[in-house]
């Protein structure tokens, strides 16, 4: 089952490129080069390409906010994509991507004061249920976004959960 979603999940993967370099009308192969190619169409390239930014929190029992903050640039949300970092040594051989939250219960996603998603099992936007690498929530940005993750965690100890922002 797990092969048969990242084999999926790589074919989505691929569409989504696809998509996007035909969006950009560039070349299917980065180092074709068709015509002469100013540097404003670079430039151009470069600020619709997709960024990542990564963090890692322990959210400890109870609740707590975390702020995610991207760089100045970033004018579009994407979306976001989130994962449990297993407690037990002999669980870090498990692919770490698959591993579900069992101690954070719920979560809070806010963008500039705007609730994007609320009281939400962590576990829905994991790799599991996404068709694609992250859960697409777009949003324009303004350089100065304020975002903030807040968890729930109404187990017994703390749990480390990674988060990635993608936005371009």
């Amino acid at each position: 089952m797990a092969a048969f979603l990242l084999l999926k999940n790589k074919t989505n993967n691929m569409d989504n490129f696809n998509e996007e370099m035909n969006a950009l009308n560039a070349p299917n192969f980065p180092g074709q080069q068709l015509g002469p190619i100013t540097i404003d169409k670079v430039r151009s390239l470069i600020k619709r390409q997709k960024r990542l930014r990564g963090y890692s929190f322990t959210a400890p029992v109870g609740s707590s906010s975390f702020n995610l903050d991207l760089s100045g640039t970033a004018r579009i949300l994407l979306g976001i994509a989130i994962y449990a970092t297993p407690q037990r040594e002999e669980l870090l051989t498990i692919e770490r991507c698959c591993i579900n939250f069992t101690q954070i219960t719920s979560l809070q996603f806010k963008v500039n004061n705007e609730i994007v998603i609320d009281q939400l099992d962590p576990n829905f936007l994991s790799f599991g249920f996404n068709n694609n690498e992250y859960y697409y929530i777009p949003r324009p940005l303004s350089g100065t976004d304020q975002i903030t993750l807040t968890f729930n965690n109404t187990g017994t100890v703390s749990e480390i959960c990674n988060v990635v922002i993608y936005y371009i």
